[in-house]
């Protein structure tokens, strides 16, 4: 359960985040010139922030088993975001019998 709470509060940290940019966005024509450039610097920044705070929130709730061999394994980093993916599946190279498929994940205790 600790871990579906990471995942949930990953989802929350970005939406707040896109919300942040979308409200810059909205104020531009409002404020002077030099304080909308401000704020959509900052909520960007903020929103980049959070989409790596997020990625490695979510990359460490659990592992993805093989639909081919049944192996659960970690990832790397790299193949983790880069992956195409579901909810539930990521496209992954398992390290065991090195076939790609779409690994579903397994949230660990």
């Amino acid at each position: 359960m600790k871990n579906l709470a990471k995942i949930l509060l990953s989802v929350c940290i970005l939406l707040i985040s896109l919300i942040l940019i979308m409200l810059s966005a909205a104020l531009f024509d409002f404020l002077p010139i030099d304080w909308s450039i401000l704020l959509v610097v900052l909520s960007s920044i903020t929103f980049i922030i959070a989409l790596i705070a997020a990625i490695l929130m979510d990359y460490s709730a659990g592992d993805y088993e093989c639909r081919k061999c049944g192996q659960r394994f970690k990832p790397t980093l790299s193949a983790y975001v880069w992956g195409a993916h579901t909810l539930t599946t990521r496209y992954l190279k398992c390290p065991h019998c090195k076939e790609k498929s779409f690994c579903k994940r397994r949230l660990s205790e």
